[in-house]
């Protein structure tokens, strides 16, 4: 029975995610139909639905491959290796300080060769990493985690930047498709893509019996998007302006806005939560589940769970787009006023809400009561997704996104090194490692609430509309003078 609080999840959670995403696609075929009789915007629309299908038909295939591999790389090196905890967390702290490292060149060289052509690098070096784990030598295997922390900076950097650069550059805010809501459609089949490449996962692990073949499959799937001809757009590097000076110039200049080190630090604090949570999940839910069940020693299924997580996940962006698509559709003052500060409200209470969640784990001792606490931490992590790109989407430079969105990369990598390779197996030192990682997401919308100063546009905003109110009262006084 135990069990079957994984799959049951599972299901109803896919089932309400394929029920809400039916209805977001009668609605949108209603808005298509709407917008028909304006040529122009019919035009502009249908380019952005030609740029995102192109886009998302790359991005989705190589985060496929990636989530393949996710729900298997601790037990793998743990359980089918039997390598301790400590060598387990020195190969993350290998792919984490290599990402951390190559930060400082990766986003310089996406923006200065071409973000296209860093994510074909990506598939490569992903790949090397992938084909690794069929060693059982260390020393290979550190060398892939290597790979793998080069390419995991790339994924993280060179995809997203290149999507924002491409929307930027061709106008589509003039279109129906807001940049908001192409962030949270790329989060939303993000993490049904992952669901499915649990599904299949799992399948390939209970047919082959090795967890090292979902890596295989992942890296045979990053073919796919080398043997794409075009890729999302055509963009090789960003033109004559995409000079060593100017991308410098750029990026400091972008440095010196005190949001992007307020971003940087939310991210690292709320972002290393979730990489903790990462580490420790499967060992935590399984020691629970031995507690609650000894006589039967099974294993819980990791590729069931991951895929009830990033259902959850899904279900957080669908509310982001929803919560974003309300305010817009109004036009009241109040409305306005909201509507300016509700992105970093949305940011601020997701911090809130995960900490809860930290602590939920931290302190429970039930099987269920710890799972569903991670489920609400990834119904967290799904709003945070779009909220946090949205943010950077609207404070970084084109020309030198790619290289500041690694450098904004570094301290989370840094902080990730310390944490995981700090971190030990037993369940005592796990409960302080959730009771403390909840004071993370906690600073990180402190920062978020006073680094954006969330006060300031509020009284700005007030000031204009005394000024407003002040200038009708003056015509009224005069319009009843000249009577």
């Amino acid at each position: 029975m135990a069990l079957n609080i994984y799959w049951t999840s599972l299901f109803i959670l896919v089932l309400i995610v394929v029920l809400l995403m039916g209805r977001n696609f009668i609605l949108r075929l209603f808005r298509t139909k709407n917008l028909e009789k304006d040529v122009v915007l019919q035009d502009v629309d249908a380019e952005a639905r030609k740029f995102r299908i192109i886009f998302l038909r790359v991005y989705l295939v190589v985060m496929g491959s990636e989530w393949l591999q996710t729900p298997y790389l601790y037990s793998l090196f743990h359980d089918e290796k039997g390598f301790d905890t400590r060598t387990v967390a020195i190969l993350y702290v290998a792919t984490y300080l290599s990402a951390a490292v190559s930060a400082l060149f990766t986003g310089y060289m996406a923006d200065k060769l071409g973000r296209r052509t860093a994510c074909f690098i990506f598939c490569g070096i992903h790949s090397l990493a992938s084909i690794s784990v069929k060693s059982n030598d260390i020393r290979i295997l550190v060398a892939g985690r290597v790979f793998s922390g080069i390419g995991l900076n790339l994924l993280w950097t060179a995809f997203e930047s290149w999507m924002i650069a491409e929307y930027n550059a061709r106008k589509f805010d003039q279109s129906s498709l807001r940049l908001s809501s192409m962030l949270s459609i790329m989060t939303t089949y993000n993490c049904m893509t992952a669901i499915v490449a649990g599904v299949i996962g799992y399948c390939i692990v209970l047919i082959s019996g090795s967890k090292t073949d979902p890596f295989i499959a992942g890296a045979n799937e990053n073919k796919g998007p080398t043997n794409s001809a075009a890729g999302p757009c055509d963009e090789e590097g960003l033109g004559s302006d995409t000079t060593d000076d100017k991308i410098t110039k750029k990026t400091t200049g972008n440095l010196k806005d005190v949001r992007i080190w307020v971003l940087s630090l939310a991210s690292c604090c709320f972002e290393g939560a979730i990489f903790i949570f990462t580490f420790s999940w499967p060992g935590t839910l399984q020691a629970a589940h031995g507690t609650e069940h000894s006589e039967k020693g099974d294993a819980i299924p990791y590729g069931a769970i991951f895929s009830a997580f990033m259902a959850t996940m899904v279900l957080g962006t669908m509310l982001f787009r929803l919560l974003i698509r309300t305010m817009k559709s109004e036009t009241t003052d109040e409305i306005l006023l909201f509507s300016a500060i509700l992105p970093t409200l949305i940011l601020g209470t997701t911090f809130f809400m995960g900490a809860l969640s930290l602590l939920i784990a931290a302190f429970s001792r039930r099987e269920l009561d710890t799972y569903l606490a991670f489920l609400l931490l990834e119904l967290c992590n799904g709003v945070y997704v779009p909220s946090m790109a949205y943010h950077r989407s609207l404070i970084v430079n084109d020309s030198s996104r790619a290289m500041v969105y690694g450098f904004m990369n570094i301290p989370l990598f840094i902080f990730v090194v310390i944490a995981v390779y700090a971190t030990s197996g037993d369940d005592e030192q796990r409960q302080t490692l959730f009771a403390s990682s909840a004071l993370l997401p906690i600073i990180a919308a402190l920062a978020i609430i006073l680094g954006f100063d969330l006060q300031n546009i509020r009284s700005k905003f007030t000031q204009v509309k005394i000024r407003e109110t002040e200038s009708v009262e003056k015509d009224v006084i005069e319009v009843e003078s000249t009577k």
